[in-house]
């Protein structure tokens, strides 16, 4: 089983960087004040992460096939009994940002970018991260959203509010932030800061001497894989050649499958959760209905209302209808029943379920919170899309749109899925099957929730896509046991007291996985931590970086000479 980790906070105060110093960090912090047998247990239990038999709540890898490949306690493996429901209210979705970037998030700017309907003469895409990037950069995870999110998945240190997959990302959680560097990425077309509708047309300001025009009715229409496109031009900018694993849900499950058809060679795992492999009419019907409420409010004016009141009453309308397929019939069997809101019958309202629809309807067309424009577009993207291929015969086919994709996929269903049905799930499964994939795991939930069971069921969906992420072939084994051999190596050197260059050159040597001469700032600041500590020097982990910052660019990668002068320097 998994070892308690170390919160948020304070792994951000270790500032660990890579696999090593992650799983370092981890053991020895509570170890502090207790010398000889603490180091020992704890260097014992972090070797035998590695040690397959030891993590007793793991399936076999060869149970990929037969679809039970994630990581659950023994008594939560059966996906028949659903999350019970919190009372009448019952747990509701956070999607709640404010217009433009979230705080703290960065800005990836590319030029000239062509999308299907044209080219963004300059294209924003604003990501953040969690967790930390290893120096071989072969620990990332894209995080694909859905139509309506931000990038905002989960809180920062510059943003503490939850994001919409809060309870998936973090330390021991499904995107485990002790060995993975998680990227999530705000669509194209979105208005939480990547480049949309609303965002400014710079060739419109230019031409008419302002600043403030959007792009509106004039916005170029794209596609999923224009959407996908984006996002591995971020990746290029990164640097970041291969991803550990794609992963997403709804319309970032489409992604998700896109980018491994796309990419296949950049992709080790891929995750998708209630999507597709090519739309459905009865999904495209759904949208259109949302889409027609928003282009029927007389503020829409074609999608050029940026300087007026916006069409917040088809906006209202658009998310009623769409709450009907997010959620479902059981589920307000369940918290509503046929409950009254009235003793007598009344033209507009009479029941509990049409309160809760109005709700939901109000809360999203407040102002500021998603630009009406952007479902339009996003919307006629998702529709639009589909996996298949021209085969040799000059045939579409969706087994020839699916070959690429042979790397361990999981792929996840809910029953009660109105927007996408379980058996389109289920025939993405099979579809991978028939274009030759060994490794398909398909996992069908009776949630309760429907389509936003992805956003709710943290025990069904977190297992799984942990177990999969994490379970050889193309697990993180390799994470595991390159953070142990260092860890075994430093807690002896501390154990020791062998601070001696020769084994300060091995520890430096442990620490450049690159073999390039140097090592990360962060990884220096946790190892003097380290020494100090086990010296009886009490101390903060602030203290030594401000020290190393006196006189060594912070964030700077430091060399062997370097090195030696701060591991043994004077940090009062």
């Amino acid at each position: 089983s998994r070892l308690p980790s170390l919160p948020l906070a304070d792994q951000e105060k270790l500032g660990m960087r890579s696999s090593f110093s992650s799983l370092l960090q981890r053991k020895l912090s509570s170890s502090v004040g207790s010398e000889g047998s603490m180091i020992r247990r704890n260097i014992t239990r972090s070797l035998a992460l590695t040690t397959p038999r030891a993590r007793k709540n793991i399936i076999p890898s060869s149970s990929r096939m037969a679809g039970t490949a994630f990581y659950l306690p023994r008594r939560s493996m059966h996906c028949t009994r659903p999350p019970s429901v919190e009372g009448p209210k019952g747990p509701e979705v956070s999607y709640s940002n404010a217009m433009g970037a979230p705080p703290g998030a960065s800005v990836f700017v590319k030029e000239n970018f062509q999308v299907e309907g044209g080219t963004l003469s300059k294209m924003q895409i604003v990501y953040e991260t969690w967790g930390r990037l290893s120096r071989k950069k072969d620990n990332a995870v894209l995080l694909h959203c859905g139509m309506s999110a931000s990038s905002h998945a989960c809180s920062t240190e510059q943003h503490p509010k939850k994001g919409w997959w809060e309870d998936f990302i973090g330390p021991g959680l499904a995107l485990d932030t002790d060995l993975f560097f998680v990227i999530c990425v705000n669509n194209l077309g979105s208005c939480y800061g990547s480049t949309g509708p609303s965002s400014i047309d710079p060739n419109k300001s230019s031409s008419n001497n302002n600043n403030n025009i959007p792009y509106g009715s004039s916005f170029p229409t794209f596609s999923v894989q224009d959407q996908v496109r984006s996002q591995f031009a971020l990746l290029d900018h990164l640097g970041i050649q291969r991803l550990h694993a794609s992963v997403g849900s709804s319309l970032g499950g489409m992604q998700s499958l896109c980018a491994a058809s796309l990419f296949p060679d950049r992709i080790g795992n891929v995750v998708s959760i209630s999507a597709c492999a090519s739309t459905h009419p009865g999904s495209i019907a759904f949208r259109q209905l949302q889409r027609e409420c928003i282009m029927a409010d007389p503020n829409w004016n074609n999608g050029d209302y940026y300087d007026g009141p916006p069409p917040t009453q088809g906006l209202r309308l658009a998310r009623q209808a769409g709450t009907i397929t997010y959620r479902s019939g059981p589920e307000w069997q369940t918290r509503f029943g046929r409950t009254r809101t009235t003793d007598q019958l009344m033209i507009g309202e009479n029941f509990e379920i049409e309160r809760y629809i109005r709700y939901q309807g109000s809360k999203w067309s407040a102002a500021g919170v998603f630009d009406p424009n952007s479902v339009i577009w996003i919307s006629t993207a998702m529709d639009a899309f589909t996996l298949e291929k021209e085969d040799e015969n000059g045939e579409l086919s969706m087994i020839e749109g699916v070959k690429s994709i042979q790397m361990p996929a999981l792929i996840i269903g809910v029953q009660t899925d109105v927007l996408f049905p379980s058996w389109q799930q289920k025939q993405v499964a099979d579809l991978l099957r028939a274009a030759g994939n060994k490794s398909v795991t398909y996992y069908e939930l009776d949630s309760l929730y429907g389509h936003d069971t992805f956003l709710l069921d943290k025990v069904s969906i977190g297992g799984a896509v942990k177990g999969h992420l994490e379970q050889e072939p193309n697990g993180a084994n390799h994470i595991l046991r390159d953070a142990a051999c260092g860890a075994s190596l430093m807690l002896r050197t501390l154990q020791t007291q062998d601070f001696s260059r020769d084994t300060m050159d091995e520890v430096f040597h442990r620490l450049d996985t690159d073999h390039d001469g140097f090592v990360d700032f962060d990884e220096v600041v946790a190892l003097i931590f380290l020494v100090q500590q086990s010296r009886g020097d009490r101390q903060t982990l602030k203290d030594i970086r401000e020290s190393i910052a006196k006189f060594k660019t912070e964030g700077q990668p430091i060399c062997k000479e370097d090195f030696f002068c701060l591991a043994f320097m004077d940090c009062d």
